[in-house]
């Protein structure tokens, strides 16, 4: 069976290492069960980021959802032209650098807790954007 693809953003997981009982963190949990049916990927962009905005104490467990490739860390070079797609859609700097990576690895998921920000301006049927509690709720059915 092939898997779908989903780009986590750099708040889902944030928020997920850093928090409690929240959809966030539900999520971070729920990656372990669902790595089978998806391949969760971020860029070194969202890596670092991550790395930058997460407590000492998480970086461990962060560290372990790579180690185990239940996320897995993609290289993205700059795309001009999907760069300037989400630009023109009036996209801010950070999130058209994920809309971009997501488009170029042909996600099925972009999973963010920045979803308003993207469905504004989104004009794709690349993929669907939800954040962790509805894509928990809703896609994945948990």
């Amino acid at each position: 069976m092939l898997k779908k693809k989903a780009v986590i953003d750099s708040n889902e997981i944030i928020l997920g290492l850093t928090t409690e009982n929240t959809s966030s963190a539900i999520f971070i949990i729920k990656l372990i069960e669902l790595k089978d049916k998806y391949e969760f990927i971020i860029s070194d962009d969202i890596y670092q980021e991550v790395m930058r905005n997460i407590p000492h104490h998480t970086k461990e467990k962060f560290s372990k959802l790579l180690e185990f490739k239940i996320i897995t860390i993609k290289n993205f070079l700059t795309d001009v032209e999907l760069f300037q797609k989400y630009k023109n859609l009036g996209f801010k700097k950070g999130d058209i650098a994920i809309a971009a990576f997501a488009d170029k690895e042909n996600v099925d998921f972009l999973i963010s807790e920045n979803r308003r920000h993207f469905l504004k301006g989104l004009k794709t049927k690349k993929f669907k954007i939800a954040n962790a509690e509805h894509f928990i709720k809703k896609i994945v059915k948990i």
